[in-house]
């Protein structure tokens, strides 16, 4: 519903009416579409909720000996925490991200067996790739990568957020992680999780905020994320 304040002039509106949203800005008023919701009820959004409990679960059975070590990698890798910058992630924040993660990609990759990595590997962070285009090649969403993936030993981890609008430049968008299969090459597919996560395909001209890592099964970890608003060709 909007509300609108009415005077010689339309004075003032807020709220959605008829699929767009009005709302007050520092510039003035501005509108922008109303996107509908994600369905949280999807199998994806299932897996991730049961995942955490799994992952939480296995956390509380590990010994003292392998707490200490993930507490040790974790001020090994110096990974900063996302709200909080100053102050690094650690073992226990380290092994729900790395086996969330895992467990995640482990339904449609056989490379996590076991599912959960109980002990890290202390090695480096691998180099980060990014994404080269976005291409809607009819119904296929092929993401062009900067890097050959080698799918006997390396996964593909890509977030993407809704299509945005041209306006809607901040990089703070809702993410979610296009769990699809990785093959060997430097392309990834994901239009089957694309579209049912949120319920459309893109089109050539559409924006979307995306993250993209590379997960090493030698190193049991994956290198920083790159962050990028690409428009699809």
């Amino acid at each position: 519903m909007a509300r609108v304040q009415l005077s010689a002039l339309l004075n003032d509106i807020s709220g959605k009416l008829n699929g767009s949203i009005f709302q007050r800005t520092q510039g003035g008023l501005c509108i922008r579409s109303n996107s509908g919701k994600i369905n949280s009820n999807t199998i994806s959004s299932n897996k991730r909720r049961v995942g955490l409990s799994i992952v939480q679960n296995a956390w509380t059975s590990l010994t003292d000996a392998e707490r200490l070590q993930w507490k040790i990698y974790s001020q090994y890798i110096q990974i900063k925490q996302k709200k909080n910058p100053t102050l690094y992630v650690n073992g226990h924040q380290l092994f729900i991200n790395y086996n969330t993660l895992r467990l995640a990609l482990s339904y449609n990759n056989l490379l996590f067996t076991p599912a959960l990595c109980t002990v890290p590997i202390m090695a480096p962070l691998g180099q980060p790739i990014s994404i080269n285009s976005l291409h809607m090649n009819g119904v296929a969403l092929e993401v062009n990568l900067s890097y050959i993936v080698n799918n006997a030993q390396e996964v593909i981890i890509l977030y993407m957020s809704r299509v945005l609008s041209p306006s809607q430049i901040s990089g703070y968008q809702k993410l979610i992680l296009m769990d699809a299969p990785t093959n060997s090459g430097n392309q990834f597919e994901c239009n089957a999780v694309y579209y049912n996560t949120y319920g459309y395909r893109p089109t050539i001209g559409d924006w979307v905020q995306t993250k993209i890592s590379i997960y090493d099964i030698t190193r049991q970890s994956y290198t920083t994320y790159a962050e990028q608003r690409i428009q699809f060709t």
